[in-house]
């Protein structure tokens, strides 16, 4: 392409006249006569062609670019597969940008920079229908500031399935005083959290804000009022619901009247009088809308104004239709108590406010919120604050109005309705803190498992962050059996029956999630309610959200926790995860704006940001680390954050344990790039020095060399060292570093001690041996976590080639007689599923199943007695037996189910942890009549989380019709609803029978599927995904290539998907031919030697 220099000269007017003396003759002849005129018009007509074929090479360019890949799958080598391409592998756009936010597809991108939402206040009435879709109607002002002193002409708003009926904006103030806007950046450690007065919004929030509680009068200053004068509010065309549909209310049961709900609430202020709607009506300065678009596809709705808008405070009025949908609202009928009960209510976490009012970009700005609900008035209504005031609005409605809220993300705004009953209220000792508990009146307090656990938690995170509580009021719900997840928001946490009411004779197992659960969501109610950053920036929070839940959990050991045995778990529940799906070369940076729209709850990005987090507080001290977080969160209280900002308070706070190293590069090397890297340690035993070498770890290219660092907190420690304060080194962003003075010559050596660091550690043959021998003598000489650690990475660097299997099976030996903790047979029980799917079609897949139920039947004949105590170890001990066929747990599953008179009798003998695995067993044997089975049971299964138990189960069964026919259900039938496809399809890659037939159904029906799913990503990213265990063989990878050239266009948004299915192909292939033949030999020797002993 050819670029022309601004500075080129233009050509416009007429033609230079030439001043000249004498009259020239010019004559046809032997020559041509060029003329400037001329000259001119030809530069003219060149430059025009050069701009032309400038924009014609950016169009070609532009269009979408399809990767013809060619696998040369006859010359795979010792190291993997060598791939012939047009371009070099995975680092073309056409894999990343369908994922990849831009201002053509993501809302936000359009808010204006210059506009500060102040204050939201709502009006809602929701309206369930239970013959088609529900609606809200709602009413929204926003009180907002305009900090832009060249002007706007519109404003855009985020706002999803949204109708707009009238819609009005006005003038508040004009911002002469321009002092009282200045906003204040920093604020002192010591404030107090005072959001009437919000501080950054200052005198706009006490001083120029009007609400229903003030009586409709703004107050601009001290001596200046002004009374709003009514004005006519414009309405929109379209007035119908958002489904179109008939709306007509259910019939609601009778929980409790009116007096009984005032009994309850004596702290309330009742209204005797509706309070006025003036404030609607009332305008010191009318500003004309010519013109509102909705833009469905890009959810953002644009309003076109009369006149521009200058620095000041504006308030915009809109009236509006909202769909109820599953995405952002969640609505369950049960039964309690013999009476029929409804409870519905707000999930907007993930989905964002959009769905439930027309927003100002929902990820940056923190606002104030007052919120008034319009309900059947034998329901209860609940939110982030206390019940303000409620009055009759008719016979049978009822209106409650919240007190205002501090500053909150729009997302964290958060409404119930429904049957719900206030049970009891508690003081949690040692605070000012109320919780009020809320679930069914039979049940009794006392015996709820998180009950008792609630004060402590609070507590402790009052002492992790030296901030109290920064609510007046804890709501804790229990949802009804319904609705299979928990959610949380700032003064309201929800949490599902099945942990809700755990009590203390419940499986350990159990408790132990209750109360992960209930720590995850009271750590939102400080970091969610103080702090903000953007989106591309949210792995730091939600990051912190995810290890902070676990370290809380994991103080397990203290008196009051100590049957849990939860220690470490964040190694399984989260590090291994994280790393499992950041092994490939594609593996993409944290800082990429991936589009929100195509990710799911609690994605991959959260959980390593978690691990970044979690090593960050490994190689400071505790102390710097607690002392960073308070000055966050008190620095930046209601404000947006970034990562910046967060390193630079570390670095204070850890500057003696730095030693000059800027934590802000540190870790940008981490998130600017995908991957993590391959420590590898070679010892020099005669100098006791050790040369460390550090290289990216990827299963699909394991043999290709990429100059790619990191900067990797080390650390290490030997046989006389101490496991508390391991030796500390920082290994800078380099190939290589050398280490003096690391072990004596008979020592061992150890990095990443309990795994803190989000690394790989691979060593010289001697000390994998020196490891293998100190395991061996006394394996609890070393934590559960490090065990776990090494087990880990010595099956990952057999997979890639680099420690042969022979020497991973004699590492692992101890484990069958010695080892009884969870963590090492959890990571033992991940690499025996991935060798299960890897070897499912070999003629080694028998000798394989037998050799891991002769490993996993001492521990299994140890716990098999324990079920109902139901530790993490029985767990795991039962679903190792179940799955790979041992004979003892395939009769108690097989007479269980062939003597269960009635359903209810299963689930009294099976604890609800280890039900999973029992509906697998079944299925994976099972024929015609199983399948019946599952299919009735599902149908009449009211409780969430037991269908989804049965859903996930449908990928068991081994039957390729079966397989066929759930898949042919999800494509053509409407029986399953959004999330429970999820469910389904993402079990298929644990079966490799089910993950086959997934694969060539996607590729023949693909087109089908984008049509049946064009509005949902995830799904369609979920069929791809079921694909992934499925291609083994060079001719399903040119399967593939082909389904993909095929279907480039159609695959926006999976193309990302579509090649981490292709790069674990290429990794399974490629171990086949390279890995198989050592298991071979393995397995035929242990074959051998059990004949003997036999």
């Amino acid at each position: 392409m050819i670029f022309v220099a601004q500075s080129m000269p233009q050509f416009s007017g007429g033609p230079v006249q030439f001043m000249i003396s004498d009259d020239i003759e010019c004559k046809r002849g032997d020559g041509w006569f060029l003329s400037y005129t001329k000259i001119a018009g030809i530069v003219a007509v060149f430059i025009i062609g050069v701009i032309a074929a400038g924009f014609l090479g950016w169009y070609i360019d532009s269009l979408p670019k399809k990767k013809m890949i060619t696998l040369n799958l006859a010359a795979l080598g010792s190291h993997g597969l060598e791939m012939t391409r047009k371009r070099k592998p995975y680092e073309t756009l056409d894999l990343l940008n369908d994922e990849i936010e831009t201002t053509d597809i993501v809302g936000e991108s359009f808010i204006s920079p210059f506009i500060h939402p102040l204050k939201y206040r709502l009006e809602l009435t929701p309206f369930i229908d239970i013959n088609g879709p529900s609606i809200l109607k709602g009413r929204v002002v926003i009180d907002f500031r305009v900090n832009d002193t060249t002007g706007l002409n519109k404003l855009f708003l985020n706002a999803k399935n949204i109708v707009v009926a009238s819609y009005k904006l006005s003038l508040l103030d004009s911002g002469e005083n321009k002092s009282r806007l200045r906003r204040k950046r920093r604020r002192r450690a010591d404030d107090n959290i005072n959001y009437n007065s919000y501080q950054d919004d200052a005198v706009l929030v006490s001083r120029a804000l009007y609400s229903v509680e003030n009586n409709v009068v703004v107050t601009l200053a001290e001596n200046e009022t002004v009374q709003y004068e009514g004005d006519d509010e414009q309405p929109a065309e379209n007035m119908s619901s958002p489904g179109g549909s008939t709306i007509s209310s259910i019939s609601y049961g009778s929980s409790s009247d009116l007096d009984e709900v005032r009994g309850l609430n004596a702290n309330i202020k009742e209204s005797v009088v509706k309070p006025s709607a003036a404030f609607s009506e009332n305008v010191s300065s009318r500003i004309p809308i010519t013109q509102y678009n909705v833009d469905d596809d890009r959810e953002v709705h644009t309003i076109h104004l009369g006149t521009w808008i200058h620095q000041g405070v504006y308030l915009l009025e809109i009236e509006y239709q909202a769909l109820i949908d599953e995405n952002a609202f969640f609505i369950a009928n049960y039964s309690a108590s013999g009476k029929q009960k409804w409870l519905m209510g707000t999930k907007l976490k993930h989905s964002g406010a959009r769905y439930l009012f027309p927003v100002f970009d929902d990820t940056k700005h923190k606002s104030i919120f007052s919120l008034s609900v319009t309900h059947p008035e034998e329901m209860r209504v609940l939110s982030n604050m206390p019940l303000r005031s409620l009055w009759d609005d008719s016979n049978t409605s009822v209106v409650d109005t919240f007190d205002v809220s501090p500053p909150l993300s729009p997302h964290n705004l958060v409404f119930l309705m429904g049957h719900i009953e206030l049970v009891d209220t508690i003081l949690i000792e040692d605070t000012e803190v109320v919780a009020e508990l809320w679930f069914e009146s039979d049940r009794r307090s006392q015996e709820i498992y998180l009950f008792d656990k609630l004060s402590r938690v609070i507590n402790n995170l009052i002492d992790v962050f030296s901030i109290p509580y920064p609510l007046p009021k804890l709501h804790l719900v229990c949802l009804p059996p319904g609705i299979d997840e928990n959610m949380g928001s700032p003064g309201l946490i929800a949490v599902k029956q099945s942990l809700f009411y755990a009590s203390n004779k419940s499986p350990l197992v159990t408790k132990n999630n209750a109360l992960r659960v209930l720590v995850g969501l009271m750590v939102q109610q400080w970091i969610d309610e103080f702090t903000n950053v953007n989106r591309t920036e949210a792995w730091m929070l939600e990051g912190s959200l995810i290890y902070f839940q676990h370290e809380i959990v994991g103080e397990a050991r203290n008196e009051t926790y100590s049957s849990l045995d939860s220690s470490g778990s964040f190694i399984v529940d989260v590090l291994l995860q994280a790393m499992e799906i950041d092994e490939y070369s594609i593996s993409r940076p944290l800082l990429e704006n991936v589009n929100y729209r195509l990710l799911q709850p609690f994605n991959e990005e959260h959980a390593k940001g978690a691990c970044l987090i979690r090593m960050l507080h490994g190689a400071i001290s505790d102390t710097a680390f607690r002392n960073g977080y308070k000055k966050l969160i008190t620095r930046w209280k209601y404000n947006s954050t970034d990562v910046a900002d967060f390193m630079n308070i570390l670095e204070a706070e850890a500057a003696e344990h730095l030693l000059g190293v800027s934590l802000e590069e540190m870790i940008n090397s981490w998130i600017s790039q995908g991957g993590y890297p391959l420590v590898t340690v070679k010892r020099n035993y005669e100098e006791e020095s050790a040369v460390i070498y550090q290289e990216p770890f990827a299963l699909d290219r394991p043999s290709e060399s990429i100059s790619k660092f990191w900067h990797i907190p080390l650390n290490y420690i030997n046989e006389n060292g101490n496991w508390s304060s391991p030796t500390k080194v920082w290994f800078q962003s380099e190939p290589k570093i050398i280490l003096e003075n690391i072990a004596s010559n008979e020592s061992w050596v150890l990095f990443n001690v309990n795994k803190t660091g989000y690394y790989r550690v691979h060593y010289d043959e001697r000390n994998w041996m020196l490891l293998k021998t100190a395991l061996t003598e006394n394996h609890e000489l070393f934590p559960a976590e490090t065990r776990a650690s090494l087990i880990e990475d010595v099956f990952s660097l057999a997979t890639v080639g680099l420690v042969k299997y022979e020497t991973v099976f004699d590492f692992i030996k101890y484990m069958q007689m010695k080892e009884r903790h969870y963590l090492p047979w959890s990571t033992f029980m991940r690499h025996m599923f991935k060798l299960n799917s890897l070897l499912y079609e070999t003629s080694v897949f028998n000798d394989f199943q037998e050799f891991v139920v002769r490993f996993v039947s001492p521990l299994y004949n140890e716990v098999k007695s324990k079920i109902d105590e139901g530790s993490q170890l029985t767990m795991l001990a039962i679903k190792l037996a179940c799955m790979f066929e041992h004979t003892e747990c395939l009769d108690w599953t097989r007479n269980i189910f062939e003597n269960a008179k009635t359903d209810n009798e299963i689930q009294e003998i099976i604890p609800s942890y280890i039900r999973s695995t029992f509906y697998c067993t079944v299925a994976r044997y099972g024929t015609r009549r199983e399948w019946s089975y599952f299919t009735e049971k599902v149908a009449l299964t009211e409780d969430e989380e037991e269908r989804k138990r049965l859903l996930s189960s449908f990928a068991c069964f081994q039957a390729p019709w079966v397989l066929q026919f759930i898949l042919n259900e999800i494509l053509h039938e409407d029986r399953f609803r959004e999330d429970e496809i999820l469910v389904i399809l993402n079990a298929f890659p644990r079966n490799p029978a089910a993950t086959q037939v997934a694969s060539r159904f996607v590729r023949a029906n693909w087109q089908e599927i984008v049509q049946r799913y064009s509005g949902s990503y995830t799904v369609l990213k979920t069929f791809i995904l079921s694909m992934i265990n499925g291609l083994t063989t060079d001719q399903d990878l040119e399967d593939l290539q082909i389904f993909r050239e095929n279907n480039y266009d159609s695959m926006k948004g999976t193309r990302y998907a579509a090649a981490l299915v292709e790069a674990n192909g290429i990794f399974m292939a490629s171990w086949l031919k390279n890995s198989l033949p050592q298991i071979e030999n393995i397995l035929k020797d242990e074959v051998v030697e059990n004949a003997s002993f036999s």
